[in-house]
């Protein structure tokens, strides 16, 4: 029996723009109907009917803005706004659930899935210069040969070439299953060649791309601009300008918002939800999410390189407890590492439990009666996080763990974590992609670029199956290897999963039809919404 790519025939087969509507390449739905975001818009640089009455929306983020260039960033927000400034291939839809067309109208698949060839549209940069088949094989070989970046996604990718100005061949070395929702992923956006090899990092202080809206002004922790860019292929955005500022006080970014400095605010605290929805003027929004809490332990550390203490580490912690005093019980207690429901996702783990006399055991057995010292590396402003750790250091004083609590400022927290510095680290991860591709190999694959969340943990049998299911034809297959990856890491605990949140927003009631993505991008609401007086 011949197995082949679900979704693919004999033949090479194209999906188009009109012409099939949907196909499924490894379990992703591939969809390019007429009304996807590709449609040209009827009045460019208009907003179209029903322009919003206030032409600026004001945003309030809690993070700093680490890079504008796409193969560089790591921090959720600088990724979130580079989708709003950049296009790629192709792109998840707005509810994170299928590829559709971007740069991209249509593509081919050889027979033998090792050709995948990408026909491009008339698109313009801000600049108003041409969006050329050799700026999108300029910008995917930039971001695959960055070193530290997200190169390790498409190892598989042997060549990208561009036979002419609309079109880019893609060969592998073998099949990738997840090809096509890796080349959605906002580090292979496409980035004008000759501008970025002139300015070289001068560019991305003001970069020019092809999505709806360009910068104005860039003060990273302070505020970004943004102006609707009016060469944009696609529907324009109602809204002229977007004002991203940088309040990192969580109760500040909530007093922004009740005197109406600002429209919308990323994650405002559980604990004042309550109070900004008795404002009748004032609503929060919980988008479903693909964010996952946990709690690193470094297994390079003396104490968590033995499997018994990270297991009475899991044995001990409320997640229960940690859920209605850090999520106000809008959260959803954790199992798996990968995000929850999403493709994929074991749903046979059980939900750890509170067992003391295990964690006590474990504890015992590992070496440890009379328990240790360690520290907790958190962010500082982040309310959630620290009543996160609280109640952890909490639990864990009961079988004799003494827990340090460490605050930072975002950045530097990441740098700790990454270099080493810690016993105990909070973390959480956001899918990018709509495969499970990425979080495994990021959490993994020690080699692969992220050192397993930075945790040092390896295993060969897991490391062997996130390996093996990136070219697994077989749906079901590839279904078995990442359920036996999950149930490995949730056995060896590298990471305890803590939490699935929801995307926690609130905004002024003045604002109609913000949206999160449950990848956490906004950008596709941003061409619709509108801004009412207030």
């Amino acid at each position: 029996m011949t197995t082949q790519l679900p979704g693919l025939d004999n033949s090479s087969r194209r999906w188009r723009r009109t012409g099939l509507a949907a196909a499924v390449v490894g379990a992703l739905a591939l969809s390019a109907c007429s009304s996807d975001p590709g449609t040209p818009s009827t009045n460019p640089g208009t907003g179209g009917a029903g322009a919003s009455e206030v032409d600026t929306l004001i945003i309030a983020n809690p993070v700093k803005v680490d890079t504008l260039d796409p193969q560089v960033a790591s921090v959720n927000e600088s990724i979130w706004l580079d989708q709003n400034l950049y296009s790629g291939l192709v792109q998840a839809d707005p509810e994170g659930k299928k590829i559709v067309p971007d740069l991209a109208t249509d593509w081919e698949v050889s027979s033998d899935a090792l050709t995948y060839t990408f026909h491009l549209r008339d698109a313009k940069f801000s600049d108003g210069s041409p969006v050329l088949a050799s700026d999108v094989k300029f910008s995917i070989d930039r971001a695959k040969a960055y070193d530290g970046g997200w190169g390790f996604l498409i190892t598989a990718v042997k060549e990208v070439s561009a036979p002419d100005a609309k079109t880019v061949v893609v060969k592998l070395s073998k099949p990738h299953a997840p090809l096509l929702a890796d080349l959605a992923m906002y580090a292979y956006s496409v980035l004008p060649e000759k501008l970025v090899k002139a300015q070289g990092d001068k560019f991305f202080t003001k970069p020019v791309g092809s999505g709806p809206f360009a910068v104005s002004t860039y003060a990273p922790t302070s505020e970004i601009d943004l102006v609707r860019n009016d060469n944009y292929y696609g529907t324009a955005p109602k809204i002229k300008n977007v004002k991203i500022k940088i309040i990192t006080n969580d109760n500040a970014r909530v007093l922004a918002l009740q005197s109406g400095d600002v429209d919308v605010i990323e994650n405002p605290p559980g604990n004042l939800t309550k109070q900004i929805e008795a404002n009748p003027k004032l609503q929060v929004d919980l988008f479903p999410s693909t964010r996952v809490d946990f709690i690193q332990m470094n297994t390079k550390d003396k104490h968590f390189s033995d499997v018994r203490v990270r297991q009475a580490v899991q044995a001990a912690a409320d997640l229960k407890q940690i859920n209605k005093l850090a999520y106000s019980d809008t959260g959803t207690p954790a199992t798996s590492f990968m995000p929850y429901k999403m493709l994929y996702w074991n749903d046979q783990l059980p939900e750890p439990t509170v067992d003391l006399a295990k964690a006590k055991q474990l504890m015992a057995d590992a070496g440890f009666p009379n328990g240790f010292s360690t520290n907790l590396v958190t962010v500082s402003g982040d309310a959630a996080g620290q009543a996160q750790a609280v109640s952890l250091k909490d639990s864990l004083a009961k079988i004799g763990i003494d827990v340090k609590i460490e605050s930072y400022e975002l950045v530097t927290a990441y740098d700790k974590e990454r270099n080493g510095e810690y016993g105990l680290g909070e973390r959480y991860w956001t899918n990018d992609i709509i495969d499970p591709d990425e979080v495994v190999t990021f959490g993994v694959v020690v080699d692969a670029g992220s050192n397993s969340f930075n945790t040092s943990w390896s295993d060969p049998t897991a490391t062997k199956l996130a390996k093996d299911a990136r070219s697994e034809p077989d749906v079901a297959k590839r279904e078995e290897m990442y359920r036996q990856i999950q149930k490995i890491v949730y056995d060896q605990v590298p990471y305890l999963p803590i939490n699935y949140p929801p995307f926690r927003y609130a905004s002024g009631k003045w604002v109609k039809g913000f949206k999160a993505s449950p990848l956490g991008n906004y950008n596709d609401s941003l061409l619709t919404l509108t801004v009412d007086k207030h």
